[in-house]
C-alpha cells in the first residue's frame, strides 16, 4: 500500500538547508518597513532576528529565511509563510491562527502553547520540533512530515491529515477529537492517554505505537495496521467501529471494547485479558490463539468469528454467542467470501 508520495519520502531523506548566521540582524521595525514598502520577502535573510511580540498579521513572508529567529509571543494571524525557512525558530506563545505555512521547513522549531488554529501546514517538515501544548485545532496537515516531533498535551481537534508522517512522535495526552487521518504513518508513536474520540482513521499504520490509556470512543477505524508491538493496554474503545483492521499480536489487556463493532478484524494471538467486551460484535473476525482469560463478554457476539485455541479461562460469557455449527475448525480464509457482503 502506498502511504505517501515519493516526494514526501524525499523530504524525509533530504537534510535541511543550513545558512551561516547573517552579519546584520534586522530589527522588527526594519522588517515592518520592508513589508509596508511591499518589498519581496523571498530569500531575504532574517536569521536570528529578535522579533518577540511583533505584530505581523496578514504579512506575506513567503520564502523568507527566519532560521533561529525569536518570534515568541508574536502575532502572525493569517500571515503567509509559504516555503519559508524556519529551522530552529521559536514560536512559543505565538498566535499563528489561520497562517499559511505550506511547504515551509520547521525542523527543530519550538512552538510551546502556540496557537495554530486553522493553520495550513501542507507539505511542512517539522522533524525534531517541540510543540507541547500547541493548539492546532482545525489545522490542515496533508503530507506533514514530523519525525520525532513532541506534541505533548497539544490539541488537534478536527485536524485533517492525508499522508502525514509522525514516526517516533511523542504526544502524551494529546487531543485529536474528530480528527480525520487518511494514509497516516505513525509507527512507534508515543501516544499514551491521547484522546481520539470520534476520530476517523483510514488506511493508517500505528504499529509499535504506545497507546496505553488512550480514548477512541465512537471512533471509526478502516484498514488500520496496529499489530504486534502496539500497546492498547487500558484503552477505551467503547462503541468503536472498526473494519478490516489488523490487531494481530497487539496488547489490549484491560481495554474496554464494549458495544463496539469489529468487522473482519484480526485479533489473532492478541492479549485481551481482563478486557470489557460486553455487547461487542465481532463478525468475520479471527481470534485464533487470543488470550481472553478473565475477560467480561456478556452479550458479545462471536457467532461468525473463529475462536479456536482462544483462552477464555475465567471469562464471563453469559449470553455470548459463539461459532456457527461446523465452523469451529475453520480458518480465516474459509469465511472471506462470506464476509464480502458484511455491512
Amino acid at each position: 500500500m502506498k502511504i505517501f508520495s515519493s516526494a514526501t519520502w524525499d523530504k524525509l531523506r533530504r537534510p535541511a538547508l543550513r545558512r551561516p548566521p547573517a552579519a546584520h540582524v534586522p530589527a522588527a521595525a526594519h522588517l515592518r518597513e520592508l513589508l509596508a514598502a511591499g518589498a519581496p520577502m523571498a530569500g531575504r535573510d532574517f536569521s536570528g532576528a529578535d522579533l518577540r511580540g511583533v505584530v505581523l498579521d496578514g504579512a506575506d513572508l513567503s520564502g523568507a529565511v527566519l532560521e533561529r529567529a525569536d518570534l515568541r509571543g508574536a502575532s502572525l494571524r493569517g500571515a503567509q509563510l509559504r516555503h519559508a525557512l524556519l529551522t530552529g525558530v521559536s514560536l512559543d506563545d505565538a498566535d499563528c491562527s489561520g497562517a499559511l505555512f505550506d511547504g515551509a521547513c520547521l525542523d527543530g522549531s519550538r512552538a510551546g502553547h502556540a496557537r495554530l488554529c486553522g493553520a495550513s501546514l501542507r507539505g511542512v517538515r517539522a522533524n525534531d520540533a517541540c510543540w507541547p501544548g500547541a493548539d492546532l485545532s482545525d489545522a490542515l496537515l496533508d503530507e506533514f512530515v514530523a519525525v520525532g516531533i513532541t506534541l505533548t498535551h497539544a490539541v488537534l481537534d478536527r485536524s485533517r491529515a492525508r499522508s502525514m508522517v509522525l514516526l517516533d512522535a511523542r504526544g502524551e495526552a494529546s487531543r485529536w477529537r474528530g480528527a480525520r487521518w487518511d494514509k497516516v504513518l505513525a509507527l512507534r508513536a508515543h501516544l499514551p492517554h491521547a484522546d481520539f474520540r470520534q476520530a476517523r482513521l483510514r488506511g493508517c499504520a500505528l504499529s509499535g505505537a504506545e497507546l496505553a490509556g488512550s480514548t477512541w470512543q465512537y471512533a471509526e477505524l478502516d484498514g488500520l495496521q496496529a499489530a504486534a508491538g502496539t500497546d492498547w493496554q487500558g484503552a477505551l474503545l467503547r462503541g468503536t467501529r472498526a473494519v478490516d483492521c489488523n490487531f494481530h499480536g497487539a496488547r489490549l489487556a484491560g481495554a474496554d471494547l464494549s458495544g463496539g463493532r469489529f468487522v473482519r478484524a484480526d485479533f489473532g494471538t492478541c492479549d485481551l485479558s481482563a478486557t470489557l467486551l460486553d455487547n461487542a460484535h465481532f463478525p468475520f473476525c479471527c481470534l485464533i490463539g487470543a488470550r481472553l482469560h478473565r475477560a467480561r463478554a456478556s452479550g458479545a457476539d462471536f457467532a461468525r468469528s473463529i475462536c479456536r485455541r482462544g483462552d477464555f479461562a475465567g471469562a464471563a460469557v453469559d449470553g455470548a454467542r459463539f461459532a456457527w455449527p461446523g465452523m469451529a475448525g475453520a480458518d480465516l480464509a474459509l469465511v472471506t467470501g462470506l464476509a464480502a457482503s458484511a455491512p
